[in-house]
């Protein structure tokens, strides 16, 4: 106890060290708390499904199949006891007589729910999707429909016509499943009626769902993937095409941080998560590493407290004790002001990450074990150090005034350039992020973006003139466009066999007007017009061959007339390169699925209010959304945006950090040198003369630090940059203007302890020696 409150005295004497320690230690576990519980929450998506060991989801190069391929690889390979396949579709769906609300719904199998541990409230596993009329909802849309969860047995309509009845209630689907957020589900054979596709289910030239298959306990279904590619060479027509070329079995785990986005899935990148957890370790090393550099810097101000303990008997072991003992006291203390922090700022992280964090919910008996044990270790690691540093002084050198002269630690000065080291390399990296992600927003895509307006087309194919007319009275309406696919979608896959090689196109469907709304250009080709003529990319022409005079191109056994050609514009996200379009007709009983308006740039919300009153008479109780297609062309880089504020958020917390240290450290170094500008100045030596000496030595610290930092930072970014087909240029200056705002941080933190250093009176600085 007598220890304890020796080191409470110590620290009450040195504000300074006892501010930087324990303030320092409180940030940098708050993150670490709260990035923890995010990346615990991230690596254990999908774990609460009882049967996780055994799923997998069939994959070639996407994630694309037919629906009969289930059935038949069920009935050929007895490892496979049961499957599901899966289509996410959006519509709208109401009571009879009530407003239609949007909603997004998965098609399954019967066997989903035993599959799958997603809790059904209402209903029995192995009987609700057993009919193609039946329908499962999730408690929100219950309660939204019906204002209760009670709801089996009532009716409902999916986009008006097609009536389902109720068979279950499921709990909405929870944050941690690589699923997104589904409203309901229904059997797949009901898109017979839904899509008027009465043959759906037996279609093999119709890739557009994903299949998950279960295996049997104690089986190896993965290791059947090389047979069953080569029955698919022989007989599934995407294979023997060429179009795929393998067979992929990927285990339910994995599928959240996979890069193939499956229907009605949702991802991340592991990448991130792997770089977070290497921030959170950087972070701990950091305030480890400034712990351990400021107990030993003041190692030298305790020397007379230990010689005292040690000329009394005291052993070297009790020494270590009491000095591990008053790091776990110091930790306690940080992690409790990092519990208050880290809900403070709880919020702000869930924004930033686009997460449900709730730390209450992170207080499990498993979780709180852990964290006991992390803080124990952090204690002992913290404390071990500096303990046998400092219980190893020599009581005699202390009495001499020996100790501060031998005190020179070469580990201080190489832990302050690893901090500066990351410090400089974070804020490259952050710059970087955001110069990248401003260039992606503001490159010319090829068409006009602003003043567009964007809603979903709900009428029939009938109504669409009409619809059109009514929009175009409202003024400071410019023009409107009806299409099936647009840029923001990027349109829809059209594979075909052109002179005996497979290629493949993305495929709209648009008026005249479309050309107009975007500001794109066509130039037109000699060819007379015909109705199932078609508008190429300069792309299209060179992946046809087509160099000059485009006419025609055989599209399986029909000659398709080429009424115009488009210079190639962005149709899809800046990672891709732009690919070959074909653009046709929207004929009147084609079916659409957009609306763009091209509005005047003034008075925007009473446009916009004009817009949806006009629309919402039109299309009747129906729930739609407005937005405008530039604000829906940024949201496409939201991950980089969210991954540079993450980067720019640590790079502040890494500057602060190492700032503390070197403040903590210069004070220390200013007093070890206290008897020498004491000398230097009763010899003449200026202020600024002394203050260049002192800051030399912490300015080669950073120097060297910005040496390590812009060949590692140059590295990392010149890596992320090669998934973008376009990216911005990495200037020299944004390393230059990293290492210079470090620099100057640096210097302006040190230069405030050795002015103080420089400006004392040296009679008092030679008196105390």
């Amino acid at each position: 106890m007598l220890g304890l409150n020796s080191y409470l005295r110590h620290l009450s004497r040195n504000k300074m060290y006892s501010t930087v320690t324990v303030l320092g230690f409180a940030m940098s576990l708050t993150f670490i708390l709260l990035l923890g519980v995010y990346i615990q929450n991230e690596l254990s998506v999908d774990d609460f499904h009882k049967n996780k060991d055994r799923i997998y989801r069939l994959e070639n190069e996407s994630v694309d199949f037919s629906p009969p391929i289930a059935t038949d690889l069920k009935q050929e390979y007895a490892e496979i006891e049961n499957f599901t396949r899966v289509l996410n579709v959006s519509g709208r769906i109401s009571r009879s007589g009530s407003q239609k609300l949007k909603f997004d719904y998965l098609g399954v199998d019967p066997g989903f729910f035993n599959m799958f541990s997603f809790p059904l409230l209402h209903g029995e596993s192995e009987d609700v999707l057993q009919t193609e009329d039946g329908i499962v909802l999730s408690k929100s849309m219950a309660l939204r429909l019906f204002g209760s969860s009670d709801a089996v047995g009532k009716s409902v309509f999916i986009n008006t016509d097609h009536k389902f009845t109720v068979t279950g209630i499921m709990d909405d689907f929870p944050e941690n499943t690589h699923f997104t957020k589904q409203d309901a589900l229904v059997n797949l054979g009901a898109f017979k009626k839904i899509f008027g596709f009465e043959g759906i289910m037996e279609e093999y030239g119709w890739c557009s769902i994903s299949i998950y298959l279960m295996a049997k306990p104690h089986t190896d279904l993965p290791a059947k993937a090389p047979q069953i590619l080569e029955n698919f060479k022989k007989s599934f027509w995407l294979y023997k095409d060429g179009i795929a070329k393998t067979v992929v079995f990927t285990p339910l785990k994995e599928l959240y941080f996979s890069n193939k986005v499956g229907s009605g899935t949702k991802s991340n990148s592991k990448t991130m998560v792997m770089v977070l957890s290497a921030i959170v370790f950087i972070i701990l090393l950091l305030a480890v590493g400034n712990y351990i550099n400021l107990t030993i810097a003041q190692a030298t101000f305790r020397g007379k407290e230990v010689a005292v303990k040690k000329l009394l008997g005291g052993s070297k072991k009790q020494l270590i004790r009491q000095l591990v003992t008053e790091s776990f006291v110091l930790c306690f203390a940080a992690v409790v002001i990092a519990f208050l922090f880290a809900k403070l700022l709880e919020p702000t992280l869930n924004s930033l990450l686009e997460t449900n964090l709730n730390l209450n919910q992170a207080f499990t008996p498993t979780n709180i074990v852990v964290a006991l044990g992390m803080l124990l270790l952090i204690g002992f690691i913290s404390g071990i150090v500096p303990a046998l540093k400092i219980s190893g002084f020599k009581p005699i050198e202390v009495v001499k005034g020996e100790l501060r002269t031998k005190a020179k630690s070469v580990y201080a000065k190489a832990f302050i350039t690893f901090q500066y080291t990351v410090a400089i390399s974070l804020l490259a990296c952050s710059w970087i992020i955001v110069k990248q992600t401003n260039y992606l927003r503001n490159k010319d895509l090829g068409f006009n973006k602003d003043n567009i307006v964007h809603l979903q087309y709900l009428g029939g194919t009938n109504q669409k003139k009409a619809i059109k007319d009514e929009l175009l009275k409202i003024p400071g309406v410019k023009d409107a466009s009806i299409t099936w696919q647009s840029p923001l979608s990027g349109g829809s896959n059209q594979t075909f066999n052109y002179e005996g090689k497979p290629i493949s196109f993305q495929e709209f469907a648009v008026d005249s007007a479309f050309y107009d709304v975007f500001d794109i250009k066509v130039m037109p080709t000699e060819v007379a017009y015909s109705p199932n003529g078609v508008v190429l990319n300069e792309a299209a022409l060179k992946t046809l061959g087509i160099t000059d005079n485009p006419v025609s191109f055989k599209m399986e056994d029909h000659e398709v007339p080429i009424l115009g050609v488009v210079k190639d514009f962005n149709f899809k996200q800046l990672r891709d390169n732009i690919g070959p379009l074909m653009i046709r007709q929207q004929t009147p009983d084609f079916f659409a699925d957009n609306i763009f308006l091209k509005v005047d740039g003034q008075g925007i919300v009473n446009i916009i209010n004009q817009v949806k009153s006009t629309y919402a008479g039109i299309v009747g109780d129906v729930e739609f959304d407005i937005q405008f297609v530039d604000e829906t062309i940024d949201q496409w880089y939201k991950k980089e945006e969210r991954t540079g504020k993450i980067i720019s958020y640590f790079t502040f917390l890494a500057v602060i950090i190492s700032s503390m240290g070197i403040l903590a450290m210069a004070t220390f170094y200013m007093q070890q040198r206290k008897k020498e500008i004491g000398v230097r100045k009763v010899n003449g030596a200026t202020i600024g003369g002394v203050m260049m000496l002192l800051n030399k030595d912490f300015v080669k610290w950073v120097a060297l630090a910005f040496l390590i930092a812009v060949p590692l930072s140059w590295y990392t970014m010149h890596k992320w940059l090669e998934g973008f087909a376009y990216k911005t240029n990495m200037n020299w200056w944004v390393f230059l203007f990293a290492g210079v705002l470090t620099m100057l941080v640096a210097l302006f933190t040190v230069s405030w302890q050795s002015w103080r250093a420089a400006s004392a009176n040296p009679v008092e600085a030679l008196k105390q020696e």
